[in-house]
């Protein structure tokens, strides 16, 4: 009866936090609920050289915010909507800046990080926290996540796109942030 229990929360977090995985599995898309916000100007351009800076927040690790970031890079090719700018390009910039992983948390220093490596638009993320449910306390692994993002207009300063996003995973924290970062990007295409 508890593995039933489980089951049932896990399907009802994933329709509550909109995660894309409840398109597919036929959750009519009225149900699931908006986290996110567009500008009428974001869908003015049919794509986005964009460059995704290094995540800020609660993460455990500079490691950590480097996958979430590789991550999102990943997440917004997928769309057809962005081209990305390497992260070694990022990092590079950072260094001759003189920024840490943690520096860049105001979007005046995100939108001139973007002008100088030549991207149209940043992304900024910012990660809320990592928790483990206690619930799930015969899984010491079970992370829960959430995460705020960005996209912020180099040439106007305007921000593009914002949500957020949760999600959850039975593997650490990066799948959990991973799956945050779907749900947040979920508006993207709508």
């Amino acid at each position: 009866m508890k593995n039933v229990l489980k089951l049932f929360i896990v399907l009802s977090a994933a329709l509550a936090a909109g995660c894309s995985a409840a398109t597919k599995l036929g959750i009519p898309e009225m149900l699931i609920p908006s986290n996110y916000a567009k500008s009428p100007a974001f869908d003015l351009k049919p794509v986005w050289r964009l460059a995704v800076l290094p995540a800020t927040g609660r993460t455990t690790s500079i490691g950590q915010a480097a996958n979430l970031s590789d991550y999102a890079g990943m997440a917004l090719l997928r769309t057809g909507r962005f081209s990305v700018v390497d992260r070694t390009a990022v990092d590079q910039i950072l260094r001759e800046q003189e920024f840490s992983y943690s520096g860049v948390v105001d979007q005046a220093t995100a939108v001139s990080l973007g002008r100088l490596l030549g991207a149209e638009a940043v992304m900024m993320i910012t990660v809320a926290g990592i928790t483990h449910d206690d619930f799930w306390s015969d899984m010491p692994e079970q992370r829960e996540a959430e995460l705020y993002v960005k996209i912020i207009s180099v040439e106007t300063s305007e921000v593009l796109y914002s949500a957020v996003g949760q999600g959850s995973d039975f593997n650490g924290a990066e799948g959990a942030l991973r799956s945050a970062m779907e749900t947040a990007l979920w508006g993207i295409n709508r």
